[in-house]
This record gives structure tokens, C-alpha cells and sequence, in this order.
């Protein structure tokens, strides 16, 4: 089968690297991407940007060829963008490994890598000039099976050279940590495993040993980050590091750096490590810690601390109000904000809560088609949380529970062009917090009222800290692997009672990937990376496979199998003829149904249940 690229006869197939004209800005590096239907309009392409990673539709006339590199290069963008910057070095790293092409001379120094990579461009790509960074085999990457496929990246290599641009610089002599545990009245915990610094701030929650101030705020802000490939972007240890090794363990998406190998464990351990396939981490084998790495035998519960209580402030606690003799307890009135796919309702409705009314804030038809559908018209839906009014909360209430959480685009340092939480959707959390206040009882009001915010994980320091002054205390994280087959690691602030106890699987939990799956299909892991709105965040592990297989083939999870891993009845976001994509996008924005099962059940010894 010929590709829509090759039929309409203008070239720029998919996987070639390219320049494009887009308004507004000089000449910007992409690559061509296979469409995500069947049909493409001739002459149109699609094209992914480096540096943010969005998506054109854009005219072959508006495109170049990549070889073209001193026509389209702008110096004054590459001096005053820094995301033009970034651009500009994925794009030539990729075109390097296409051409088998290194930059030894860089020693690890990205602005000198940065150099040689532009001089190396500039002449001409030698010695395999242009011809050497064509895609292999352009036209086998637009017939795949699935029409919803994405172009994929190289296949990670068991270990590799990161080259990441804001990987922390060590500022101690790390390697005199081996000498200093020695002296008297001196143990690995005197000491930061991530720059040897011994002015101690936290202790790591992962290994024996401390964190200083600065990489105590690194390690929070990128221990959870992942790379396109579902590996962790930094080394468990110091959340740094170039070159690391992966876990060989498909379940298992950890790395560790050299340095740390070499320093913690000992000299030479990391060749050693390469020649072992598959090599199982440090934390899904302990018994193999040696010398000054020690994993801690509580360690899921020190990460879980670690995470609650690192925003350095003390809030005075929560309000306990006492339970309500069940003879007293009336039914529960919600208003849910940026409500999604009515996760909030379901869960309620399935703990038997007797609901006198429902409130969702929701913008996303395809999210309010679900609700209303699935819930048989018993939500009722405002649209917009910034035209919710106080006279609005006054008629409407007062309410018993106030949840939501706001999108994460310009929170989470996943997105390069992130706005914080003071600009873009980020302020809408402002909306949050503004409706927290009105619906909150007013002094002498002894009636119980609970709230809930929700976030990811992977935010700055900065805004978790604004988030924790705002709402007066500390979150809580939960990471849903523990009572599904995913991961999704997220902050949860609020009054519930026992927030704090241990997340707990029920019987009806599916924590594996096979319980989720049609009949004949067979799971290729036990857990699977986080589902996103993104199609690929799909693929697993490093070598970027499919999570099923059928009938001896790599296949994707079907949109009623990624619903029981959230949580979700079968077919619950099959309504109005929505397709997989759309499917996907509103689970992927969606809460996972266990874990808001745990925060909400004590509420049963407040409100009436059937």
C-alpha cells in the first residue's frame, strides 16, 4: 500500500526531518508524522515541532528539507528562544543518530556538544552528508494496522547517554563520600547521596542516605518525570546523572546513572552491569546493594512522607468533625468542579450515597456527553467555573463536598511551555479556592463540609508551595499502581477524613493488566506506564512495544479494556459515536475510579446511603 505522501507525488514522508513556515515565527525544525486517519488532503502534511512537541497541519509549500540548514538556521531566534535553542539541538541529535554520529569532543558539556552539533550541520552533515538522516524506511511507518498510531522514536538502548539539558551539575566531590562514611561517628546517612554535600535537609527516601536543600527540591520536582519511552527522565538515586543502565524488568520503569554505580556501589560496577541481560534494579533486586548504596526496607512509606510533608510548611490541622448517628444523616449535595467524566458521581453512586443534588462544572462535550448519558440526565452541568457567582452558590447550597482539580497543562514541567500557576489554565485553580471560601460554613455553622483538590505530581516546586498556602495544608500523593494496572501518581489536598491511611485493594480492584483484558488477548506486563490523552503513552517499556497481544501480534489496549484500568463499568465513554482518540483524550484527563473510592467511602459515616 502506497502512502498518501508518496500518491500525491510532493514528497516529505513520514519520519523526514523537516523545516516549516509558521506564522509568527522564523523558519522551525519538525518532523513529518503519519496522519491519524486513513485519508490525508493532498499536499497537507502533519508535522510534530521540536522543542514543544505540538502539532501542524501544514502545505508541502510551506515546508524545506532539512539538509537546508543554512538557509533556514536563525541566529538571533537561537540566541533569544531558548525553546528555538532546544528545538534546534533535538533536531540535530536525532539527525546524529540517524547518521551514527557522535560529539565525544563535548565531554559532556551541552553548550559545547551544542557547538560542534551546529558546526557539524553547517558543513554539510559530513561525511554522510543529508542522505545519512533520511528515515529508514519512511513508507513502512504509514501502513500500520492501527490508524491512530504514532510515529515512534528509536528504541531505547539498554544504557544510555541522556544529554539532558537541565540535569543538575555536582558542586561536591562525590567520590570522597567513600572515604568520609569511614570516619569516626560518620554513616552514609551524614551525607547527600546526590552531591556529597554534608549539610543534610531531608533524608532519601528511597536509599540510606540524606538530601541537602537544592537537591532535595531537584528530587521532588523529578523523580516522577518519564520519558516518552515510560523510563524515569533522571537516575532513581540523585535524579541526575547523563549516562544510565535501565531495569531489564518489563514491569519496571527505574534507571541509575554511572556515577552513582560507580561512587555508591563501587568502582567499576557499571561495565559490569552492561554485560548483564536483563539487569534487575536495585530496587526490584535489593539483595544485590553493595558498599553505600542500601535500598530502605520501608521505602514505600518514606516516599510516600517524603512527598506529603516536603513543602516545608506547618498548617494548623483540619477541622474533625464527629460522624452523624445514622438516623441524623441526610443525602449528600456535590459541586464538582472541572468534573470530567463524572468520575466523583460514579464512585458516589456505587458507595450507595443518596445524592439530594449533583453540580459539574464541565467545558468538554464529549466529557458532558458521558455524564449525561451514563448517568441518565441526574448531573446537572453549569459549563464554565468562572461564571459560577456567589448568588448562584447561595441558591444552589449550600453544599456538603466540593471537588475537583484543575488542568495540569501549565503545572505540569512535563510541558516545556508551561505558564505556572499564576497564567494560562493554571489560574484556574484561583476558581478552586475562590469557590473553596464561599461554600465553606461560616463561624458557629457545625454542619460537616469536605473538600478535595486534585493535581499531578510532577509540578514545580514553586506552585505546589503557592497550592499549600493557598489551601492551608499539605497533600497527600497516591499513585493508583497500587489498586490498578497503571500508574498515576497525583496530589490529593482536603479535609476527608483518613486521608492519610493506607490505599488498600478490594476485591473487585483489577491490579493486574490481564484482568482488564478482552478474551484472547494475552497481557505482555503485569502493570502499565500512565495513560495519558496522548496515543503513545500507550507503548511500554524501552523498547516501545505494545502492552497486548493477539492472535501472536502487537495490538493496542481497546478503549473498554483501558476503562476497566481506570476503574470504569465497560463502554462507559462509549456514547455519541466517539472514536478511539476521543475515548482515550477523556479517560486520559480522567480520575482513577479505586483511589477516589478510598478518599470518599469514610464519608458513608456522615450522609445517607441506600
Amino acid at each position: 500500500m502506497r502512502s498518501d505522501e508518496e500518491i500525491d507525488g510532493k514528497g516529505f514522508l513520514t519520519g523526514e526531518l523537516v523545516w516549516g513556515k509558521v506564522k509568527g515565527f522564523s523558519w522551525w525544525p519538525g518532523l513529518v508524522m503519519p496522519w491519524k486517519t486513513k485519508s490525508a488532503s493532498p499536499g497537507m502534511r502533519r508535522v510534530e515541532w521540536f522543542g514543544d512537541g505540538m502539532f501542524s497541519e501544514i502545505y508541502t509549500e510551506s515546508l524545506l528539507t532539512f539538509r537546508t540548514f543554512t538557509k533556514c538556521f536563525c541566529k538571533n531566534s537561537f540566541a533569544s528562544l531558548p525553546i528555538y535553542k532546544e528545538a534546534i539541538y533535538q533536531i540535530i541529535e536525532l539527525a546524529g543518530e540517524r547518521c551514527r554520529k557522535s560529539f565525544p569532543g563535548a565531554k559532556g558539556n551541552r553548550e559545547k556538544e551544542l557547538k560542534l552539533m551546529l558546526d557539524w550541520a553547517s558543513g554539510g552533515f559530513l561525511p554522510s552528508g543529508p542522505e545519512g538522516f533520511a528515515p529508514a524506511d519512511a513508507a513502512a511507518h504509514q501502513d500500520s494496522d492501527s490508524a491512530t498510531s504514532d510515529y515512534q522514536p528509536p528504541a531505547k538502548r539498554k544504557y544510555l547517554l541522556k544529554n539532558k539539558a537541565n540535569a543538575p551539575v555536582i558542586t561536591y566531590n562525590r567520590e570522597l563520600i567513600r572515604e568520609l562514611v569511614k570516619e569516626k561517628g560518620k554513616t552514609i546517612e551524614n551525607f547527600c547521596l546526590s552531591c556529597g554535600s554534608s549539610e543534610i535537609e531531608a533524608q532519601h527516601p528511597l536509599f540510606e542516605g540524606g538530601l541537602c536543600l537544592k537537591c532535595k527540591g531537584n528530587f521532588t520536582e523529578t523523580l516522577f518525570r518519564y520519558d516518552e519511552d515510560g523510563y524515569q527522565s533522571y537516575c532513581t538515586v540523585c535524579c541526575g546523572g547523563t549516562e544510565v543502565i535501565l531495569c531489564g524488568n518489563s514491569s519496571c520503569c527505574r534507571c541509575f546513572c554511572k556515577d552513582c554505580v560507580e561512587i555508591l556501589v563501587g568502582p567499576g560496577t557499571f561495565d559490569k552491569l552492561k554485560d548483564i541481560d536483563p539487569w534487575s534494579c536495585y530496587m526490584c533486586k535489593p539483595s544485590q546493594c553493595e558498599g553505600n548504596l542500601k535500598l530502605r526496607p520501608d521505602w514505600s512509606v518514606k516516599v510516600q512522607d517524603f512527598f506529603a510533608n516536603n513543602s516545608a510548611m506547618a498548617f494548623e490541622p483540619h477541622r474533625v468533625y464527629p460522624s452523624i448517628p445514622a438516623d441524623q444523616r441526610r443525602p449528600i449535595k456535590v459541586l464538582s468542579l472541572f468534573d470530567g467524566i463524572a468520575t466523583g458521581y460514579l464512585v458516589l453512586r456505587d458507595l450507595g450515597f443518596k445524592m439530594e443534588r449533583y453540580i459539574a462544572s464541565e467545558i468538554c462535550d464529549d466529557s458532558i456527553a458521558v455524564g449525561m448519558i451514563k448517568h441518565e440526565g441526574k448531573i446537572e452541568y453549569v459549563n464554565d467555573v468562572r461564571t459560577i457567582t456567589r448568588k448562584h452558590v447561595a441558591e444552589w447550597g449550600p453544599f456538603d463536598l466540593l471537588i475537583g482539580g484543575s488542568p495540569c497543562n501549565d503545572l505540569s514541567m512535563v510541558n516545556p511551555l508551561r505558564k505556572g500557576l499564576f497564567e494560562g489554565t493554571g489560574r484556574l485553580f484561583f476558581e478552586f479556592y475562590r469557590l473553596l471560601h464561599l461554600l465553606k460554613p461560616k463561624e458557629g455553622d457545625n454542619r460537616p463540609f469536605f473538600w478535595l483538590f486534585e493535581n499531578v505530581v510532577f509540578m514545580s516546586g514553586h506552585d505546589k508551595s503557592d497550592i499549600c498556602r493557598f489551601l492551608e495544608c499539605n497533600p497527600i500523593l497516591i499513585d493508583a499502581i497500587k489498586v490498578s494496572p497503571a500508574h498515576r501518581a497525583r496530589y490529593f489536598w482536603g479535609n476527608l477524613p483518613g486521608m492519610n491511611r493506607p490505599l488498600a485493594t478490594s476485591l473487585d480492584d483489577k491490579v493486574g493488566l490481564q484482568d482488564c483484558l478482552e478474551g484472547g488477548r494475552t497481557a505482555m506486563f503485569e502493570k502499565v506506564r500512565t495513560i495519558t490523552t496522548k496515543s503513545n503513552s500507550i507503548r511500554q517499556g524501552k523498547m516501545g512495544s505494545l502492552p497486548v497481544t493477539m492472535n501472536g501480534k502487537e495490538d493496542y489496549l481497546w478503549c473498554t479494556e483501558m476503562e476497566q484500568i481506570f476503574g470504569f463499568p465497560k463502554h462507559y465513554t462509549d456514547v455519541n459515536n466517539m472514536g478511539r482518540a476521543q475515548r482515550q483524550r477523556v479517560l486520559g484527563r480522567s480520575w482513577s475510579v479505586p483511589v477516589i473510592r478510598h478518599l470518599f467511602a469514610p464519608l458513608k459515616d456522615y450522609f445517607e446511603c441506600e
